[in-house]
């Protein structure tokens, strides 16, 4: 496939990347203003209110509709099948802001064209120490550092910026733009973005910026995250049995198969598009016993377990993974006495978050394919996203088709989370060229 080159510009196309050139530091800028608002997620509860306002202000100072909600507001969220229990939305709204006539749950007129960008504004808690300050929005050699920068406010910034981009150039678009941020993504939360779907902002297409390196994604992995716990009767030191019930030695046998069972499954031939991904199995927490003084704590504990996330490939259903690991346990019990002699539990820790995939002839593939191509001189990327999100929403749940492309970045959800600067710039560029592509 051939894309336009910067010498077949528009002379539209040009006015926006030279408007952009020209504010660089506003874009920047929009990104340290929301790194430096708060907004961890901390189930059941969040902060992120604060930050929704400064979005909704923004949103309303481009001319938008704002509606804000809390995602529990909206009917049918907890009866979907969907619905992830547990979480406390007080103080924790939604917010969408919309540029044309569109009008959520109403049919979208088959002349006009509708495009929305959607990002979660919460962020993981700020916890360890790192060289920059979590909140303080550095930028350093290219670089922009604090809580969220990378997951995933510097997309936000973008396409916002995108939008007052094409505002501030009056630019004449003949279909509807929507801007959305979402609560309660991280931790498989997904809650908030499944309420914009339930209440009807479902679009001709979608994008979301999550952190993919800078390429077009169709397609994103699945995941869960699980704890598997080992117990048996306390039996202290079990001086002269022969058979001791160990919860902690049964739980190693499990680790071990676990990691069997991600290579097998690996070896597995895999969907379209993910035939060259290998997928983790990552151990994230273990604990057995207590830490007692020296001399009062030596027993066997009776009680064991391990945290750990592992990812798939789109078309595993929760039922194949979630079976695949007990069959696995279950061997491993039959052959392994030690394995047998306890007792064994498998805890959801977040929902199943199924992978999700679009079309490849999809148009809103191609539409970023060559804006991408005239915004950064050079031929775009296609791969799929590398980890579990919530645009499955989208793509399983709602009649709107939804890719990804965001920037790149490093220690997301650790300290000194970083984005790349320039992408941010660049990504402004793609967004903007993109809302006057499909809808002007």
């Amino acid at each position: 496939m051939s894309y336009p080159t910067a010498e077949m510009m528009t002379h539209t196309q040009r006015e926006i990347l030279d408007w952009i050139e020209a504010h660089r530091s506003d874009v920047i800028g929009l990104a340290q203003a929301l790194v430096r608002i708060p907004s961890e997620n901390k189930p059941p509860h969040g902060n992120e209110r604060e930050c929704q306002m400064f979005v909704a202000d923004f949103m309303r100072r481009l001319g938008c509709r704002v509606d804000i909600f809390r995602p529990d507001e909206v009917p049918g969220l907890t009866e979907h099948r969907e619905y992830w229990p547990g979480r406390d939305y007080t103080d924790r709204p939604n917010v969408v802001g919309v540029l044309g006539q569109f009008e959520p749950g109403a049919a979208r007129p088959k002349d006009r064209r509708s495009l929305l960008f959607s990002g979660h504004i919460d962020v993981v808690p700020a916890l360890g120490e790192g060289r920059f300050g979590w909140w303080d929005a550095t930028v350093h050699e290219g670089k922009l550092y604090g809580r969220g920068s990378c997951d995933m406010k510097g997309g936000i910034a973008a396409f916002l910026m995108a939008a007052q981009c094409v505002r501030q150039l009056e630019l004449e678009l003949r279909g509807d733009l929507i801007l959305e941020s979402v609560v309660d993504e991280e931790f498989g939360g997904a809650n908030g973005t499944l309420a914009c779907r339930l209440r009807g902002y479902n679009a001709d297409a979608a994008v979301v910026p999550e952190p993919n390196n800078m390429v077009i994604s169709r397609a994103h992995r699945g995941g869960q995250q699980f704890r598997i716990y080992t117990s048996a009767p306390s039996i202290g030191m079990g001086f002269g049995e022969s058979e001791l019930p160990d919860p902690v030695t049964a739980l190693a046998h499990i680790m071990v198969g676990l990691e069997q069972l991600n290579a097998r499954l690996n070896a597995r031939p895999k969907p379209e598009g993910f035939e060259g991904d290998t997928f983790p199995l990552m151990p994230l927490l273990l604990k057995a016993g207590e830490q007692l003084p020296w001399g009062t704590g030596e027993a066997i504990p009776d009680t064991a377990w391990v945290e750990f996330w592992i990812e798939i490939p789109a078309g595993v259903t929760k039922e194949e993974l979630q079976g695949e690991i007990r069959q696995m346990i279950e061997a491993l019990a039959h052959d392994v006495a030690t394995v047998r002699r306890v007792s064994w539990r498998m805890e959801e820790r977040t929902r199943f978050l199924p992978g999700s995939t679009i079309p490849a002839d999809s148009p809103i593939l191609a539409t970023l394919a060559r804006n991408f191509a005239l915004a950064a001189h050079q031929q775009p990327v296609f791969a799929n996203a590398p980890f579990a999100c919530d645009v499955f929403m989208f793509n399983l749940h709602s009649s709107t088709p939804c890719a990804l492309l965001g920037p790149r970045g490093g220690n997301a959800h650790a300290p000194d989370e970083w984005v790349a600067t320039e992408d941010l710039i660049t990504l402004t560029k793609v967004f903007a060229l993109t809302i006057a592509d499909w809808l002007g």
